[in-house]
């Protein structure tokens, strides 16, 4: 069973929020627009992304606090709440693109009765990898274009 672009593109824009790729972000947005999905889904599915990665965030800041010996650590966020098929597709997407361990329990898997098949999750994870292996690629050549100019400079300056 596959899925919809509508739904690829709810793992896609969970995906590029997890992974705070501006220019995902940019594609992704019109293209669940494009793929049938109205403002309301889109600013759930925002919302959802935007509150996975805050998840994602703390319960790191958290882990680096006790590795560190830090007093006083975050208290680990509270769940965020998925209750529709669309919201755990989100989820996945923004889980992936935030490359954010999921662990075996009840707040971190889509439950069973949100209509969620073994190949839906595989569809969409499939989706939030490609996005957010793109959004490594982009990094990475705008990194290299960076490195590259400062080469440049830096001959242009020895050879003065």
């Amino acid at each position: 069973m596959r899925l919809e672009q509508r739904e690829k593109e709810l793992a896609a824009i969970g995906a590029s929020i997890g992974a705070n790729c501006r220019p995902c972000i940019k594609h992704h947005i019109p293209a669940g627009r494009e793929a049938g999905l109205s403002e309301v889904e889109l600013d759930d599915a925002v919302a959802t992304a935007q509150a996975v990665r805050s998840e994602a965030v703390a319960l790191l800041s958290a882990r680096i606090d006790t590795l560190f010996g830090h007093r006083g650590a975050a208290p680990e966020p509270a769940p965020v709440v998925r209750v529709s098929k669309a919201r755990e597709l989100v989820a996945l997407g923004a889980t992936v693109g935030a490359t954010r361990t999921l662990c075996c329990n009840s707040t971190s898997g889509p439950p069973p009765d949100v209509g969620l098949t073994s190949p839906h999750v595989e569809a969409a994870v499939k989706m939030a990898r490609y996005v957010q292996q793109h959004a490594v690629d982009m990094t990475a050549e705008n990194a290299n274009t960076v490195l590259e100019e400062l080469r440049r400079a830096s001959a242009g300056a020895a050879g003065r």
